[in-house]
């Protein structure tokens, strides 16, 4: 079963958008959740207009969504498809399900909430445009893949799981890694915590790079076929994380 919801017009604020997820729509059947939107509170229907059925499978959202915050936050099954820019916090404390942006997605996607340590638990997130700063920062399990750029402090203090960005990384990226995977598309310098360890075709990336293109995301050959220099750091975290930089020349010889 399929939910689709398409904006209506913009609201007059941002909005928490975190029950907007499958599982809760479902349970809330026939008790539509309200949507805080500074001091007000909203309903779906002043906001959407609705089509479909709630299911806890997938759910469908139409349009410009940059005033919406936490799209997708905490979910842990279903789908949930983005026909549009989302805002912060998409994704956050995510353990389970796919999220899929067919757009740009702001800060902190996947990430951890303020005073909490761990971020993003399972699932998978897919951006086709740019990605704001601090893209997983936290994160512990799961799959980010990003068509475009992350933005400052992709993976920040991340505990394990893959942040992958073809359009590259951007600065402070991977300060505080402790086992976790970046992947930048572009040429970058990383951090001086981070240490060269080897010029190689990985195979595990190759697979995420083709799950990211099963889920909607444009992957040039060229990264499937091409060599990425490894770097191992963080130094301040015992250098069990990594950063993958894809060099541009063939890697199979």
């Amino acid at each position: 079963m399929t939910l689709t919801l398409t904006l209506r017009a913009q609201p007059p604020g941002r909005v928490d958008a975190a029950p907007l997820v499958p599982e809760r729509l479902h349970a809330s059947a026939g008790d539509s959740p309200r949507l805080r939107c500074g001091r007000e509170s909203l309903g779906v229907g002043d906001l959407f207009e609705v089509s479909g059925t709630a299911g806890d499978e997938e759910l469908i959202l139409d349009g410009d969504l940059r005033l919406f915050d936490g799209v997708g936050a905490g979910m842990s099954r279903g789908e949930i498809v983005v026909r549009g820019d989302v805002g912060d916090w998409a994704g956050a404390a995510m353990s389970g399900g796919v999220l899929r942006i067919h757009g740009d997605a702001g800060a902190r996607l996947g990430a951890a909430y303020p005073g909490a340590r761990v971020g993003m638990t399972g699932g998978e997130i897919v951006v086709t445009g740019d990605a704001g700063e601090e893209a997983g920062a936290g994160m512990r399990r799961g799959l980010i893949a990003v068509g475009g750029r992350a933005g400052a402090g992709a993976g920040l203090r991340m505990l394990a799981g893959t942040v992958i960005a073809l359009g590259g990384i951007g600065a402070e990226a991977g300060l505080g890694n402790k086992r976790g995977s970046l992947v930048s598309g572009r040429p970058g310098q990383p951090l001086p915590s981070y240490a060269f360890a080897a010029r190689f075709s990985p195979p595990a990336l190759h697979l995420q790079l083709r799950r990211a293109r099963e889920l909607g995301l444009t992957v040039d050959d060229a990264l499937l076929c091409g060599a990425w220099a490894r770097w191992s750091g963080d130094r301040t975290e015992l250098t069990r994380g990594e950063i993958l930089i894809f060099d541009g020349e063939n890697g199979r010889g």
